[in-house]
């Protein structure tokens, strides 16, 4: 826990370089104009209005894997604000969820999104608010800011730092031999036979109802095949741009069907909360997912570990972003008293001992630089994995680069193939299909 703050600062610099698909020096000084914690001053908690009218505001930025604690940060707000009511909406809900609240024009009144095309609607239509004079966007560096600036409005605070990881029940591993974790994609074939043939374990478990997770094995599968940071920058380049050769890469179809009957059944439509109870179960060994679900998992696996997922064959490329920005919306219905809170409870969400709440349950990493060391609470199966993914090579998350009928499509294919309805074959001939026909930058 003692090296977070260089952790933090060595991601910050590790998101800059994904952008050209580059690896990270392994000593490379903070952007002068990035904040570290100690050059940041938290801002005080805005003062209790208590006597002003009673509101309610909308949010819907509360998740599974940290419900609870959210139950316990909206009493404490409540608590000092007693005469603002935070009513939280859409509890595991995915962003269809949003999707609908759009085409309905009623969006809460603080809202989590990422660069996608939910995103690009909103701030087409002047849905976010720009926060760029508010007190929070100050605790933002500037590497995470720029990501959600858009036409020069800064309209999202990014939770924190989103890479995949590999989760592991060890006493499963144990079970078929294994002391270690698998360390190379040789090593994790054989692991996954292992278990198979000598537990009742799946070998293998991902929450692919969510396009990010269905994503993920397809992205790492990708970028170590490539294994360059030159190809893993034209790959996402040419991703955007509809021109990206999914038939040309050697590898992908024999990788992606050696891989897939090794998941557990059902993996193709399970939520994140699904998989990490199949994890807690022993129904699966390990588990393919993002940090962001490593306080979950690690609450229901007593004997775990985490690792990058061992996907390469020497060096383990990983796939990263930032993770969902948490927003404010537009509504020019919006009382004064009502706007006041909405700022009220926003300045407070990104105080450190307030945030805390959030990145504590769910063992992320966070960015904001009002949080302190000792708010700081990874879970410590993550610790060695958040320093070894400051230098790892990495390529971005699918969903900063699809577009949605794309992805609609491809990630229904991966889907299939990790139910049997399709094999790889099939998978890679309807992304060569939508490539030119679906693409982020059309």
């Amino acid at each position: 826990m003692k090296k977070l703050i260089a952790l933090l600062l060595a991601l910050v610099m590790v998101f800059s370089l994904v952008a050209c698909g580059q690896k990270a020096p392994e000593q490379t000084k903070a952007p002068e104009n990035d904040k570290t914690p100690e050059q940041t001053k938290a801002p005080e908690a805005p003062a209790g209005n208590d006597a002003q009218e009673e509101v309610t505001i909308e949010v819907w930025i509360a998740q599974v894997d940290w419900a609870d604690a959210w139950d316990a940060m909206e009493a404490k707000f409540e608590e000092e604000y007693p005469n603002i009511k935070v009513e939280h909406v859409g509890l595991g809900e995915d962003a269809t969820f949003l999707t609908t609240r759009i085409a309905a024009n009623d969006l809460p009144d603080v809202i989590q999104c990422n660069n996608n095309q939910n995103m690009d609607t909103m701030i087409a239509g002047n849905m976010l608010t720009d926060l760029s004079s508010w007190d929070v966007a100050a605790l933002m560096p500037d590497t995470y800011k720029n990501a959600f600036t858009h036409g020069g409005k800064f309209v999202g605070m990014c939770q924190g730092a989103a890479f995949s990881c590999m989760f592991y029940n060890m006493d499963i591993l144990n079970a078929a031999g294994w002391t270690e974790a698998p360390k190379n994609w040789t090593e994790l074939m054989q692991c996954c036979a292992d278990i198979e043939a000598k537990t009742d374990a799946a070998p293998l478990v991902t929450a692919a109802g969510k396009t990010t997770t269905s994503w993920m094995i397809l992205e790492l599968v990708l970028a170590n095949l490539l294994n360059d940071a030159d190809a893993v920058k034209a790959y996402q380049e040419d991703f955007k741009n509809g021109t990206f050769d999914w038939a040309g890469v050697p590898g992908l179809v024999e990788r992606m069907d050696q891989i897939a009957p090794y998941f557990l059944e059902g993996s193709a439509s399970m939520l994140e909360e699904d998989a990490a109870t199949a994890m807690g179960d022993g129904l699966a060994a390990m588990c393919l997912a993002g940090n962001w679900n490593a306080g979950m998992i690690s609450n229901v696996v007593e004997n775990i570990s985490a690792s990058l997922p061992p996907f390469g064959d020497s060096v383990n490329w990983i796939s990263n972003s930032p993770e969902d920005a948490f927003c404010v919306t537009e509504n020019p219905n919006r009382t004064a008293a009502e706007q006041a809170a909405v700022e009220t409870f926003f300045n407070w969400l990104f105080v450190g001992e307030n945030f805390a709440y959030i990145q504590n349950a769910r063992g992320t990493v966070p960015v904001v630089t009002s949080m302190t060391e000792d708010q700081i609470k990874l879970p410590e199966c993550m610790i060695p994995v958040a320093a070894q993914m400051g230098a790892a090579p990495a390529t971005l998350m699918g969903f900063n680069l699809w577009a949605a009928e794309f992805s609609d499509a491809a990630n229904g294919m991966i889907k299939g193939l990790l139910s049997g309805d399709n094999d790889a074959q099939a998978m890679v001939d309807k992304m060569v299909e939508m490539m030119p026909k679906s693409y982020k930058n059309q």
